[in-house]
C-alpha cells in the first residue's frame, strides 16, 4: 500500500470565541490538550476548549451550499433556479446551490414544497475544537509514559493479537503527520478534502495525535505503542489548518472511507447539533458492514446537567466512546447521555505533529482505543458484524460507574483483552426473563439479542424524558429466504396499563405517545410452543411532544400571552421550529427576558419587537448558554402590540431537540399618574367618599395633594395602600388655614398606611410624599367617611336614632370604643340596671343591701345595681350573685322598666301574647305595659319574652317614658 513521505510545517494553536459573523456550524474535535506548567511539572490541567457557534438564521446567503436528499434517489427531478455542484450516489444526496441571481430565500422556500425532495439541508460550516497544550512536555518516547494501556488490559490483548493489516482504519480528521517516524511506517493512501490533489498532511496536529493512540508503531524500539502495533491507517483530511470544514466535506470523508475499503472510520470530532444528512450517513456505513467509532465530548462540568453526546455519536449506529479517569472512574468532563456506550482513559501520551510525543487528553483520546480494540476483535473474529462488534466491546467492558449500564460510563470501561478473550455473546442482556430482571434499554441506541424458543421472554425498561414519541424500530434477524417468526411487543405502564403489537415482518417500527416516566417492554415469540431462535436487533428513538404554545410558528399563529411577568417553557420539536408569542400592552414600561434552556444541543437566541417594527435579536453566547436583556438592553415598550420570537440558533433549519427552554419575561411597567397636576394645594384632587384613587411618586419632589370636605363631624379613615417595596410614604393632614393637624409614616416592609381622625365640618388637605421616587406601579388612595350622630357613627339611619340621640345628650346613654353605641347588641343586667337608675334619678339606695359576690364596691355599675335593688327593681340570685354581665331578656326588660315606673302587674285571664302564656311569671306586667300602651308585641302578636333585649330596644322604652 502507498506510504506517505512529505514533511510539513507544526500545527498552530487556535483560541476563538463564538462566530457569530458567518452560518458555520461547531465541529469540535474533542479534545483537551494537557497543560504542563514550567515550575510544577506533575500537575497537568486541562485548557478551556474553542467555542464556536452558528450565526443568526437570517443570514442564509452565508452558507455556499445546501445538502438535498431525493424521496427517491434513482428518479431526481431537475430542479429551476438550481446549480448542481457534485453528487453522492451512495448516499442519495446533491449538494447545489442557487443559481446566480435566483433569490436565495424564494428558491430554498421552493425547493420544501417539493414532495419529491426529503430534506434541504444546509451544508453548515463546521470548526475543529482543539486547545492549546505546552510544547514543553517531555518527549523522550518511554512506553512506561503509556500507565493508561494497562487500565483497559492491552498487555492480556497483546497476548492474543497486536497487529490488524487484514482490515483499514480510516482517521477523518485534520490529517496525520505522514513523515512521523512512530506512524508512517501504519499509514496508508488516504486522502485530503480541504485541497484535493494534495496529502493529507497534518496542519493542526490533532489527526497525528489520535493516529498515535491508535497505531504509533508498536515494538520498533522507539517513541510509543499504538493499540495497533501494526495497522493500517487511512488519514482522511476532512478539517483544515484551523479546524474548520464543513458536514459535507465530514461525509464526504466517511463515505470516502467506506469507498476504499475501510472497515472502521474514527471520527474524534463531534458537534452538538443533530443532522439528518449525518444520520444518513451514519446508517449507510452501518448497512456497508463499516463501525464508526465516535467521542462524546469533553463539556462535562462546564455545562452540568446541560451536558449531552455530541454528533455523531449520538447516532445509533454509532460506537460512542467517553472518558475514564485513571482509576477506571469516569471521568467529570466527559459528556455523559443515553448514547454513551462504553468508556476509556481520558489521559494519554502520544505522538506530536512535527516528531516526538507528547501528553493528551480528552474523548478524542478515549476514541481510538475502542476503535484499536474494535480492529483486534475483527482480527480474531473476522466474521462479526458492526453491531456484533458494538455488543462485544459493551458486554465485555468492566462496570465501573453505578451498576449496570449509566449515562456516565454506558456498560462500562473498555476491556481490550477481554473482548478478545471472552466468546461473543448473542444476548448479554441475560437474565432479563422477568420484570424485575429487565435491563435498560438506553434512549437513542441500538442493541442486539436473542429470543431462545417462543417459551422466553426479554424484558427491557426505558426511560421517557419528556412528553412525546418514543420509536422502537425491531429488526429480526433470519436466513436468507427464511420467513420470521411473529413476535409480540408489550409495553407494560406504571400504572398497570398494556399496549401489544404483534411484529410479522422482518423490520417493524412501533410508535407510541407517552408521557414522561420509566416504562417497561416484554418480547416474546408470538406461538410459545415455537423452537425458533431469534436474533433481533431494537432501536430506540424519541421525539418530544409540541409544546402547549403550538401551533405558533409565525407572527400571524403567535400565541397570545397577557401584559405581565411571567414564565413560559416551550421546545423545538420539528425542524426550523420558531415559536412566536403576542404581548399587547395597555401601559408603558421595560421588558427585560431571559432565555434558558437545559441541554446544549439547543443554542437559544430570542427576538423581541413591536408589531411592523424591527425585531432586537439577542444571541450572544452559545451551546446552551443563557441569553438575556442587561440595564442597556432592556426593552422601553409603548402601549400596543409587540412579538416575541424564539428559536434554535444552532442552525438555519435546526432539527427538532429533546429539551425545554425556559423564556423568563419580568415587566416593570410605566406607569402614569392619572390626578396630576396635584403637586400644590390649590391643584389638590377633590375626593369622593369610598373612592379609590391611585398614584405615583415621579420624582424626588413629587408631592400628590388631595381634598376632602365634610357636611358634619365625621370619624375618617385615611388610607395608603400598595406602597412599592423599599419604599416609604408619608401622609400629612391640613385644614383649609393649612395649619397643619397630623403626620403619618409607614412602617418599613409594611404595604398599608391607615389613620383614623375625628374632624369637625369643614375642608381639608392631605399631602402624600414617598422618600424615593417610583413609577413601576400604583398607590391607591381612598378615604372613608362615618358620620358622627351623638358622638356615634352607627346610628346615624338607625330607627332608634332619635331615642339613642335624646339620651346621649342627657348623658343616660354611652357607647363603646371607636365611636360606637353597637344598637343591635343585648343589654346587659348592669347596663339596664345603670340606664334606669340615670332616667329615673334614684340619687340614693336607702337602706343598702348587701354586696353581691360579683358586684363589688369596684365594679363601674355597683353604685346604681345598689340603687336598683334597694327600690325594689331588680333582685339578684339565690347563690348570692347578680349576674351583671348576663344579656337582659324582653321579659325582663319589661319587669324592671314597670318596677321603675311603679307599676303593678295585673293578673291576665288571658294571654298578653301568644307566645306568653297567663302563667308566665312577666305575664301580669307583660298585660299592665301592653294596655298602657308602652309595649308592643311583633306583627304576629309575639313578644319573644325569652330572647335577649338591644341597646336599641331598652333605650328607646326608657326614652317613651321620659
Amino acid at each position: 500500500m502507498t506510504k506517505y513521505n512529505r514533511q510539513q510545517p507544526n500545527c498552530k494553536d487556535r483560541t476563538a470565541g463564538k462566530a457569530k459573523t458567518n452560518a458555520r456550524l461547531l465541529l469540535c474535535v474533542l479534545l483537551a490538550c494537557a497543560l504542563v506548567l514550567p515550575s510544577c511539572s506533575n500537575l497537568i490541567a486541562a485548557p478551556s476548549p474553542v467555542q464556536v457557534r452558528t450565526g443568526p438564521p437570517s443570514e442564509i446567503g452565508l452558507t455556499d451550499s445546501w445538502l438535498l436528499k431525493w424521496q427517491d434517489s434513482a428518479h431526481p427531478t431537475t430542479l429551476p433556479n438550481t446549480q448542481l455542484l457534485r453528487r453522492q450516489p451512495a448516499a442519495g444526496i446533491e449538494v447545489v446551490k442557487p443559481a446566480r441571481g435566483a433569490d436565495a430565500q424564494a428558491w430554498l422556500e421552493e425547493l420544501l414544497a417539493l414532495p419529491e425532495v426529503e430534506y434541504v439541508h444546509p451544508n453548515g460550516k463546521v470548526e475543529l475544537l482543539t486547545a492549546t497544550s505546552d510544547e514543553s512536555a517531555p518527549d523522550d518516547p518511554e512506553l512506561a509514559k503509556q500507565s493508561y494501556l494497562k487500565l483497559i488490559g492491552a498487555s492480556d490483548a497483546w497476548k492474543v493479537a497486536h497487529d490488524q493489516t487484514e482490515l483499514t482504519v480510516a482517521i477523518v480528521d485534520t490529517g496525520v503527520d505522514l513523515q512521523h517516524s512512530d506512524l508512517k511506517a501504519n499509514l496508508v493512501a488516504g486522502t485530503n478534502l480541504v485541497k484535493p490533489g494534495a496529502d493529507p498532511q497534518d496542519d493542526n496536529g490533532h489527526g497525528t495525535n489520535v493516529a498515535g493512540v491508535l497505531a504509533a508503531v508498536g515494538n520498533n524500539g522507539q517513541g510509543v505503542a499504538g493499540l495497533l502495533w501494526n495497522a493500517n491507517i487511512m488519514p482522511v483530511k476532512a478539517l483544515d489548518a484551523d479546524g474548520y470544514g464543513d458536514e459535507e466535506r465530514l461525509g464526504e470523508g466517511i463515505l470516502y472511507a467506506i469507498e476504499h475499503g475501510a472497515k472502521i472510520v474514527l471520527l474524534s470530532v463531534g458537534l452538538y447539533r443533530h443532522s439528518p444528512y449525518m444520520r444518513d450517513i451514519a446508517e449507510y456505513a452501518e448497512s456497508s458492514g463499516v463501525l464508526l467509532v465516535a467521542a462524546t465530548g469533553n463539556d462535562g462540568l462546564k455545562h452540568g446537567d446541560k451536558a449531552a453526546v455530541k454528533y455523531p455519536a449520538g447516532y445509533p449506529s454509532v460506537l460512542a466512546v467517553g472518558g475514564a479517569k485513571p482509576s477506571g472512574e469516569p471521568e467529570p468532563r466527559a459528556n455523559p447521555g443515553p448514547e454513551v456506550d462504553v468508556i476509556a482513559p481520558w489521559d494519554v501520551y502520544t505522538t506530536k505533529l512535527g516528531g516526538g510525543y507528547k501528553t493528551q487528553e480528552g474523548t478524542s483520546m478515549a476514541a481510538p482505543q475502542a476503535a484499536a480494540a474494535a480492529a483486534l476483535v475483527w482480527a480474531k473474529y473476522p466474521n462479526l458484524k458492526p453491531y456484533q462488534v458494538r455488543a462485544l466491546l459493551r458486554q465485555t467492558a468492566e462496570d465501573v460507574g453505578q451498576d449496570g449500564w449509566d449515562e456516565a460510563a454506558g456498560y462500562g470501561l473498555l476491556q481490550v483483552g477481554e473482548a478478545l478473550t471472552a466468546s461473543y455473546r448473542p444476548d448479554a442482556y441475560e437474565p432479563n426473563e422477568t420484570k424485575a430482571q429487565a435491563r435498560m434499554l438506553p434512549m437513542y441506541t441500538k442493541l442486539s439479542a436473542q429470543l431462545n424458543t417462543g417459551k422466553e421472554k426479554d424484558w427491557f425498561k426505558f426511560k421517557v424524558p419528556y412528553d412525546g414519541t418514543v420509536t422502537l424500530l425491531f429488526q429480526g434477524l433470519t436466513s436468507p429466504g427464511q420467513p420470521m417468526p411473529p413476535v409480540n411487543l408489550i409495553r407494560h405502564d406504571a400504572d398497570g396499563g398494556t399496549a401489544a403489537v404483534n411484529v410479522k415482518t422482518g423490520s417493524r417500527k412501533v410508535q407510541w405517545k407517552l408521557s414522561a416516566g420509566t416504562y417497561h417492554v416484554e418480547l416474546q415469540l408470538d406461538d410459545s410452543s415455537s423452537t425458533h431462535v431469534l436474533p433481533y436487533l431494537l432501536t430506540s428513538d424519541f421525539s418530544i411532544a409540541p409544546d402547549p404554545y403550538e401551533s405558533n410558528d409565525d407572527n400571524i399563529e403567535a400565541f397570545t400571552l397577557p401584559p405581565q411577568s411571567q414564565t413560559i417553557t416551550g421546545n423545538f420539536h420539528q425542524s426550523g421550529d420558531r415559536d412566536w408569542f403576542a404581548i399587547t400592552f395597555e401601559q408603558g414600561g421595560t421588558l427585560d427576558a431571559k432565555l434558558e434552556t437545559d441541554t446544549v444541543r439547543i443554542d437559544p437566541a430570542f427576538a423581541i419587537g413591536r408589531a411592523g417594527g424591527r425585531m432586537v435579536e439577542f444571541d450572544e453566547y452559545g451551546d446552551g448558554q443563557t441569553e438575556q436583556t442587561d440595564d442597556s438592553t432592556s426593552i422601553t415598550v409603548t402601549p400596543g402590540k409587540y412579538f416575541i420570537r424564539v428559536h434554535n440558533a444552532a442552525a438555519s433549519d435546526a432539527s427538532p431537540v429533546a429539551g425545554t427552554y425556559t423564556l423568563t419575561l419580568a415587566l416593570q411597567t410605566v406607569y402614569e399618574d392619572p390626578n396630576e397636576p396635584n403637586d400644590r394645594a390649590y391643584e389638590a384632587t377633590s375626593v369622593r367618599v369610598d373612592t379609590d384613587y391611585v398614584g405615583v411618586i415621579d420624582g424626588s419632589d413629587d408631592e400628590d395633594w388631595y381634598q376632602l370636605r365634610l357636611q358634619q363631624e365625621s370619624i375618617v379613615s385615611i388610607s395608603l395602600d400598595d406602597i412599592p417595596s423599599g419604599r416609604t410614604m408619608t401622609m400629612r393632614g391640613y385644614d383649609r388655614t393649612q395649619q397643619e393637624l397630623f403626620t403619618v409614616q409607614s412602617q418599613s416592609g409594611k404595604d398599608r398606611l391607615t389613620t383614623n381622625r375625628r374632624l369637625k365640618a369643614g375642608t381639608y388637605y392631605i399631602r402624600a410624599t414617598a422618600n424615593s421616587a417610583f413609577t413601576h406601579q400604583h398607590y391607591h388612595f381612598s378615604v372613608k367617611v362615618q358620620p358622627l350622630v351623638a358622638g356615634f357613627v352607627d346610628i346615624d339611619q338607625h330607627w332608634a336614632r332619635e331615642a339613642i340621640v335624646s339620651l346621649a345628650g342627657a348623658g343616660i346613654v354611652s357607647g363603646y370604643g371607636e365611636y360606637r353605641f353597637e344598637p343591635g347588641r343585648s343589654i346587659t343586667r348592669a347596663e339596664a340596671v345603670a340606664v334606669l337608675v340615670k332616667a329615673f334619678r334614684i340619687e340614693s339606695a336607702g337602706s343598702q343591701p348587701g354586696a353581691f359576690k360579683d358586684v363589688q364596691s369596684g365594679h363601674w355599675a355597683y353604685s346604681a345595681v345598689m340603687r336598683a335593688v334597694s327600690a325594689g327593681w331588680v333582685k339578684g340570685y339565690p347563690d348570692g350573685t347578680f349576674a351583671p354581665d348576663d344579656p337582659v331578656t324582653r321579659a325582663e326588660m319589661a319587669a324592671m322598666f314597670g318596677a321603675a315606673l311603679r307599676l303593678q302587674g295585673s293578673t291576665p285571664l288571658l294571654r298578653p301574647f301568644s307566645d306568653v302564656s297567663v302563667e308566665h311569671w312577666a305575664a301580669p306586667m307583660l298585660l299592665t305595659l301592653k294596655q298602657a300602651g308602652w309595649i308592643s308585641g311583633y306583627r304576629d302578636n309575639d313578644f319573644k319574652p325569652g330572647q335577649s333585649a338591644s341597646r336599641a330596644e331598652f333605650a328607646t322604652l326608657v326614652y317613651r317614658a321620659l
